[in-house]
């Protein structure tokens, strides 16, 4: 169902291609030529006889394989980067299978009888790997959930993919094997290395329709029609090459004219495939992302496939049925195979959780600090001067133990020192903004700079900053504060210009009898003293005293 979608959705993009002008002549006279050598193949295989009609149509065969090739390799020089691979990958098969079928032509000419097997067609189980590389690098787009396994630049994806082809495409081997197969062998008796041959080349083939399929079934190919061509040509491909290894099982090794015509067919629905547009991206109408259902079939499906030939096996070993070695074989290479896909499974869901660990303590950060200096933000710092003031240091739910300050000691004292950087709004207006926020920086940095490790300094917005000084060996906090307020008001480089900065510091400090309960009324006695301070337009600190006085709020002009 899946494939005559994407065959439809080719039509479609034809018919939009005319609309916008995007070689809509090359585009038709391609498929009619196409439609064209398909029925003259049919034509000569229906009324020549078996020699010449194996000629004709091998003949054939080629020109579409050679078609196929060129117009790869002609549309890989016109679009973008990443989208050449998979044209010249493919295009290296389509130009080797036109190798192959002109031998075979040639062979039949000369007089030898038409084989379905040859040294051709072994040499071209090395270019379908070549293919299989060419599918695996379309463009497509992870679906939401599997980004991290799914993502372009993940080789597991790409080991998993094949892993998953090989499992199933040889679970299928093995049920026709099992059930049909191995009963015609046992009849025909063929000869063993043309049927071996046979059977790998049609594997190979199956393999590459099954990556198609896994492709569209769990990513977002950016063209499914062109995703919808190859696979249907490589079906086509794929079922031909499986009913001549039931003809070489039947020591048939001749090759009936209408029944190599197929394999035309599948060249010239690749020749189709690399002439159609190609977008940059995903459509924004595209395949919906996959849910739970799909997610569990992709899973699942390797693993279902190889449990039915499982059971085939155990079926006729409960009824006392012979295993054969084929059999036998077959089912412990494919138990070996599905050990791997686990282990690389399990590789990247332990790279996945890590990853998303990475990310959770980044969001942890984020929710806990500044942004623009990377200081303590007021949600924790108001968490730590609540665990400073209740003395609760070993408390394991707190969030800010891997933060930028170290957990509150046992000393007998605790300030709080809060600082107001004085004309910030000039700065913002004569400097610019940048200006404003590289002041912002410099001002964290001397702050981070002139305090200890179990001390916090955290901005609280704007141009406010706040800093827990713990009473641990700490003899004199005002003593700490001068040089804190000294380091603000240094010199510095803004824009390039010299500029020196102006601040307000207020400071608390409170002994172990007299904590107040309440974070707020500490920080809010620490401002009573920066709002001091600031009347006194000195640059200086000053320590918080009870006779302090709120600011007095400017009304508003008019």
């Amino acid at each position: 169902m899946s494939e005559l979608r994407g065959v439809t959705d080719a039509t479609h993009d034809l018919r939009r291609s005319t609309v916008s002008g995007r070689t809509p002549q090359l585009l038709w006279c391609a498929a009619v030529a196409a439609v064209v050598l398909f029925a003259l193949e049919v034509a000569l295989a229906v009324l020549l006889g078996p020699r010449p009609g194996v000629v004709a149509t091998m003949s054939l065969n080629a020109a579409a394989q050679v078609a196929a090739a060129a117009a790869c390799f002609w549309t890989a020089r016109r679009t973008c980067p990443g989208d050449r691979r998979w044209r010249r990958l493919i295009g290296v098969m389509a130009g080797s299978s036109a190798l192959a079928s002109v031998a075979t032509a040639t062979a039949v000419l000369g007089g030898e009888s038409p084989r379905v097997s040859s040294g051709w067609y072994a040499v071209l189980l090395v270019f379908h790997g070549v293919a299989l590389a060419g599918l695996l690098s379309l463009p497509t787009d992870p679906v939401d959930g599997r980004a991290g396994m799914q993502g372009r630049g993940s080789s597991r994806w790409y080991v998993i993919t094949m892993l998953d082809c090989v499992l199933i495409v040889g679970s299928i081997v093995l049920l026709e094997w099992g059930t049909v197969l191995a009963a015609v062998v046992r009849t025909g008796a063929p000869d063993l290395r043309e049927f071996l041959l046979s059977l790998v080349h049609s594997v190979s083939v199956l393999i590459l329709v099954t990556a198609v399929v896994l492709i569209a079934s769990f990513r977002r190919p950016r063209s499914p029609a062109t995703l919808a061509l190859l696979g249907t040509g490589l079906l086509a491909y794929g079922l031909t090459s499986n009913v001549f290894v039931y003809r070489v099982a039947q020591h048939q090794l001749d090759m009936p004219p209408l029944s190599v015509v197929t394999f035309g067919l599948a060249f010239l629905l690749v020749f189709l495939a690399a002439l159609l547009p190609f977008p940059a991206r995903a459509p924004p109408d595209g395949p919906a992302p996959a849910g739970p259902q799909a997610t569990w079939a992709y899973a699942v499906l390797p693993y279902a496939v190889l449990g039915a030939a499982g059971l085939l096996v155990v079926g006729k070993l409960s009824i006392g049925t012979q295993v054969d070695r084929f059999e036998t074989c077959g089912i412990a290479g494919l138990l070996l195979v599905a050990l791997v896909r686990q282990m690389v499974t399990l590789v990247e869901n332990a790279r996945l959780l890590a990853g998303i660990r990475d990310q959770e303590r980044e969001l942890h950060h984020q929710a806990f600090h500044d942004p623009l200096t990377g200081l303590a933000n007021r949600a924790l710092f108001t968490r730590r001067l609540q665990r400073a003031l209740t003395r609760n240091p070993d408390d394991p739910d707190d969030p800010d133990d891997a933060g930028d300050a170290g957990d509150a000691g046992d000393g007998t004292s605790l300030s709080v020192l809060f600082l107001d950087l004085d004309e910030f709004k000039h700065v913002n207006d004569t400097f610019g903004h940048a200006a404003g926020d590289e002041l912002l920086r410099i001002s964290a940095e001397r702050l981070r700079a002139g305090t200890r490790t179990v001390d916090t300094v955290a901005r609280l917005g704007g141009d406010e900053f706040a800093v827990i000084l713990d009473g641990d060996g700490l003899r004199s906090p005002r003593r700490v504060g001068e040089r804190l307020a000294a380091a603000i008001q240094a010199p510095c480089l803004l824009a390039g210009r010299p500029y020196t900065p102006r601040a307000s510091l207020g400071l608390v400090t409170l002994d172990s009898p007299a904590r107040p309960a309440d974070p707020d009324v500490l920080l809010h006695q620490a401002d009573l003293a920066m709002y001091a301070a600031k009347r006194e337009r000195t640059g200086r600190l000053k320590v918080y005293r009870p006779d302090m006085s709120p600011p007095i709020a400017t009304p508003p002009p008019g």
